[in-house]
C-alpha cells in the first residue's frame, strides 16, 4: 500500500496536526502529533501495559520476532507499526527480504538504519559516512519501489551536512518518514537544531513525517512539537527505567529519592510504591517502565489538548521556564526565523486567552505579525486633528474597562472627538490604534499590568510608536495621558520625532478626578491648534465608532484602502441576537457583504464584498491563489489544483481564488496552511472554501 501523511491544520510555530493512513480497508488513520510506544518482551508480559495501550495509534518495533507474532496483530488491529533495526544495514536488508509479505501489509513501515561509527574523526569522515548511507539507502529504495520507508538522518554535530540527504529524499517518493536520530540528544546545540529544521521546512516536501528518536525525554516534547516534529520515539524511557530513573515530566528523579509518588497511574498505585527501596528488583524496573511510558503518553495527550484548543505557544513557553536551552530556541526562532515562521503560524486563535510570560512572549510570531501589519497597513485618517496616547488595561477590549470608560467620558465631552486619534500603549504588542482593539491578538492577550517595563518592552513599543506617528503631520498635537513606564515610552519617542508632545498632569493615578480634569483641559487647549484641510470631502461616518473600526480592520486584513472601498458604498451594521457577530450590509442594495466575528476579530467578506475591494482581478497582488481551472467542485481546495499563489499567505487568513487566467474571482476561503507549505508540498488540503461564484 501507499502510506501517506496529510497535514490537517498548522498551528503556532512549525507545529501542526496531521493524520497517517494506517489501513486502506477499512480506512484507519493515526493522528499526529503523537508518541511511539515501544513493543518489548518486558512490556508484553504485563497485562496492564496491553490494557493501557491497546488503542494507541503508533508502536515501534526493534525485534524481528514481533513482526511475526500474530497476537500483536490481533490485539493491536487499529495501530500503525514502525520497525527500527538497531543492527547492521546488511542484516536489515535480509530482514526486509525474509519478511517482504509482512512489510507489504497496511500498517507497518520500516526505517532504514544508519550504521553508527564507533569513532567520529572529523567532518570529512562524517561526510563519507553519510554518503555511504545514502548510496546504500538508494539501492534499498530502488529495489523496493512498492514499499514505503523512513530514512535515518544523522548529522554528528555538523548541521549543514543535512543537505546531503535532500537529493535522496526528493528523488524517492517512497520515503515517508525522516527519522532525526541524534539531533535532539543535546539541546545546548540549539542553533544547529533550529537551522536544520529550517532547512527541512524550506527545501523538502512538508507532507513528510518528521520523527524524533534518540535520547529524548518527555520534558522536551512541547518544544519538539513546536519545531514541527510529528512522531516521537519514547524508547529511551526504557533505558532510563533500567537506570532506575522515574519521570515526573519536569525532572528525571532517581527512584531511591522518591518518598511520595506524584502519579496515579496503575503502576504507581499498584506494587511500585512498595518496591521503591529494593535495589535489585526486576519487578520494580518493569513497573518503572510502565509508569514512564504512561507518564509520557498522558503528557502527549495534554500537548494535543493545547495544540487543538488552547494557546499552545503559551504552553511551550511555560514548559521552557526551567531550561535555558529551550528558552534560547524560542528566542532565536522568533527573531532570526520570523520571515519563515510567520507563514507557518495562523493569524488568529479563536476564543483563546493568550498568556504572556515575559521576555519569551515578546517576539512570538503572531505578536510580531500584528506589529508588522499594523505598521504597514494602518494609515492616518485625513481628518485627524489631535492624537491622544493612553495606557492599556487588563480587560479586553479596552473600551469595556473601567479606566477607558473614564477616558472616554472625558474625551467625548468634546463634539470634535471623532477627529481625535487614540493610541493605547501596551506590552508586548506595542501600539494599538483604538480602531484595532477588537482584533486578534489585541482582544485575547493577558499580561501582568504593573506599569513597570523592562528595556526590551520599552524598545519594542518606542520603535512601533515612532513608526506610527511618523505617518502623521508633525503639527498635530500629541497628548500623553500616561504614567510610569508608559510615560517613559512617550519621552523616549520625543527624542526621535519632531512632533509636539504635551503631557497631562497625573495626580496619583491616570483615572483620578484631578488627572482626568488635566486631560480635559489639555484637549480643550489643543483641539484647535491643528487645522484640518477644509477641502477634504465630508465623511458622514466619522462619528460612527464601529464604521471607523471596520475601515481599519479591513485595511489590516486586506491592505490600505480596502476599508474605504467597502464603506464608500454605504454600510449599515446589524448585530445578531447573541451579540457574537456584526453583519455589514450594503445599504444601497440591501445585501450582506461581510460579517465581523467577535471570536476571531476578523471580517469575513463574501464575494460581493471582495469584488468591491478589487474590481479588476488581474490587479490583485496579495492574498490570492490561482486555480488550475475555471470552477471549483466541493468545499476544499487541494494542492494539486493550485497553479500559482502570492507569497504572503498565512494560515487562517482569508484568500481570494482566481481562475487560471486571473480574469475572474471564482471563490473565497480560509487558508489551512501558508505559502511555505504550498511551495514545499505536492499534496494536501490548502483552503477551506466558504463561498463560490455562481456562473
Amino acid at each position: 500500500m501507499t502510506h501517506f501523511f496529510e497535514v490537517i491544520s498548522t498551528k503556532v510555530g512549525y507545529s501542526r496536526i496531521g493524520r497517517v493512513l494506517i489501513s486502506k480497508k477499512p480506512k484507519i488513520y493515526g493522528k499526529t502529533p503523537n508518541i511511539l510506544i515501544p513493543i518489548r518482551n518486558v512490556l508484553m508480559h504485563q497485562l496492564d501495559f496491553i490494557e493501557q495501550f491497546e488503542n494507541h495509534d503508533f508502536f515501534v518495533i526493534t525485534k524481528e520476532i514481533f513482526l511475526k507474532i500474530s497476537f500483536i496483530r490481533d490485539k493491536f488491529k487499529k495501530t500503525g507499526f514502525i520497525f527500527t533495526h538497531t543492527g547492521k544495514l546488511e542484516r536489515f536488508q535480509q530482514i526486509l527480504v525474509e519478511n517482504s509479505d509482512i512489510f507489504f501489509e497496511d500498517n507497518i513501515i520500516s526505517i532504514i538504519p544508519f550504521n553508527i561509527p564507533t569513532t567520529i574523526i572529523n567532518k570529512d569522515f562524517v561526510h563519507k559516512e553519510i554518503e555511504n548511507y545514502i548510496n546504500s539507502a538508494e539501492k534499498i529504495l530502488k529495489n523496493n519501489p512498492n514499499l514505503n520507508f523512513g530514512i535515518t538522518i544523522k548529522i554528528f554535530d555538523y548541521p549543514k551536512l543535512v543537505n546531503l540527504y535532500f537529493p535522496l529524499i526528493r528523488n524517492n517518493e517512497n520515503i515517508k518518514i525522516l527519522n532525526l536520530a541524534d539531533i535532539f540528544d543535546n539541546f545546548s546545540y540549539f542553533r544547529n537544531i533550529i537551522g536544520l529544521l529550517g532547512e527541512i521546512k524550506t527545501h523538502l516536501d512538508n507532507n513528510i513525517i518528521i520523527m524524533a528518536s534518540g535520547r529524548v525525554i518527555p520534558k522536551f516534547y512541547p518544544i519538539l512539537i513546536y519545531l514541527g516534529v510529528d512522531l516521537i520515539d519514547s524508547s529511551y524511557l526504557m533505558y532510563l527505567s533500567g537506570e532506575n530513573f522515574y519521570d515526573s515530566i519536569e525532572y528525571l528523579l532517581p527512584i531511591y529519592k522518591i518518598k511520595f509518588l506524584p502519579c496515579s497511574c496503575v503502576a504507581c498505585q499498584g506494587k511500585l510504591k512498595n518496591l521503591l527501596e529494593d535495589k535489585y528488583s526486576s519487578e520494580k524496573i518493569d513497573l518503572l517502565c510502565l509508569h514512564n511510558l504512561i507518564s509520557a503518553f498522558n503528557y502527549m495527550k495534554k500537548i494535543k489538548q493545547y495544540i487543538s484548543y488552547e494557546d499552545f505557544r503559551a504552553f511551550v513557553e511555560k514548559s521552557s521556564l526551567d531550561d535555558t536551552n529551550v528558552i534560547s530556541i524560542l528566542k532565536v526562532l522568533d527573531k532570526s526565523y520570523f520571515d519563515l515562521i510567520r507563514y507557518e503560524t495562523p493569524i488568529v486563535q479563536e476564543n483563546k486567552i493568550v498568556k504572556c510570560f515575559g521576555p519569551s512572549s515578546y517576539y512570538r510570531p503572531d505578536f510580531q505579525e500584528f506589529r508588522v501589519r499594523t505598521i504597514e497597513n494602518f494609515e492616518p485618517e485625513p481628518w485627524t486633528r489631535l492624537i491622544i496616547l493612553l495606557p492599556c488595561s487588563a480587560k479586553k477590549p479596552y473600551s469595556e474597562s473601567k479606566s477607558h470608560k473614564l477616558f472616554h467620558k472625558a474625551i467625548r465631552k468634546f463634539s470634535e472627538f471623532p477627529h481625535f486619534q487614540e493610541f493605547i500603549l501596551t506590552s508586548p504588542l506595542g501600539i494599538i490604534p483604538r480602531q484595532l482593539e477588537n482584533i486578534y491578538p489585541v482582544n485575547s492577550y493577558d499580561i501582568s499590568v504593573t506599569g513597570e517595563w523592562d528595556n526590551e518592552e520599552l524598545n519594542i513599543t518606542v520603535e512601533m510608536l515612532v513608526k506610527i506617528l511618523e505617518k502623521y503631520n508633525k503639527d498635530i498635537p500629541i497628548i500623553c495621558h500616561l504614567e510610569n513606564g508608559y510615560l517613559e515610552i512617550a519621552k523616549k519617542a520625543t527624542s526621535k520625532l519632531e512632533h509636539n508632545f504635551i503631557f497631562s498632569k497625573i495626580y496619583g493615578r491616570t483615572t483620578s478626578k484631578e488627572s482626568l480634569q488635566s486631560l480635559e483641559n489639555l484637549i480643550k487647549e489643543q483641539k484647535d491648534k491643528y487645522i484640518v484641510n477644509e477641502s477634504l470631502p465630508r465623511k458622514d461616518f466619522i462619528s460612527k465608532t464601529w464604521i471607523r473600526k471596520f475601515i481599519k480592520i479591513l485595511d489590516y486584513q486586506f491592505g490600505p484602502g480596502s476599508g474605504v472601498k467597502i464603506i464608500s458604498s454605504g454600510i449599515v451594521l446589524k448585530k445578531n441576537k447573541a451579540s457574537t457577530q456584526i453583519s455589514l450590509i450594503n445599504s444601497n442594495k440591501n445585501e450582506e457583504i461581510g460579517v465581523f466575528k467577535f471570536k476571531t476579530g476578523q471580517i469575513s467578506l463574501n464575494l460581493k464584498g471582495i469584488i468591491q475591494i478589487t474590481q479588476d482581478p488581474s490587479s490583485i497582488k496579495s492574498n490570492y491563489i490561482m486555480f488550475d481551472g475555471e470552477e471549483i467542485m466541493g468545499n476544499t481546495l487541494f494542492r494539486a489544483g493550485i497553479l500559482n499563489w502570492s507569497s504572503d499567505l498565512i494560515p487562517n487568513n482569508h484568500v481570494i481564488i482566481l481562475d487560471k487566467k486571473k480574469k475572474n474571482i471564482i471563490a473565497i476561503g480560509e487558508l489551512l496552511v501558508g505559502s511555505n507549505f504550498i511551495k514545499n508540498s505536492k499534496a494536501g488540503r490548502i483552503v477551506k472554501i466558504y463561498e463560490k461564484a455562481q456562473f
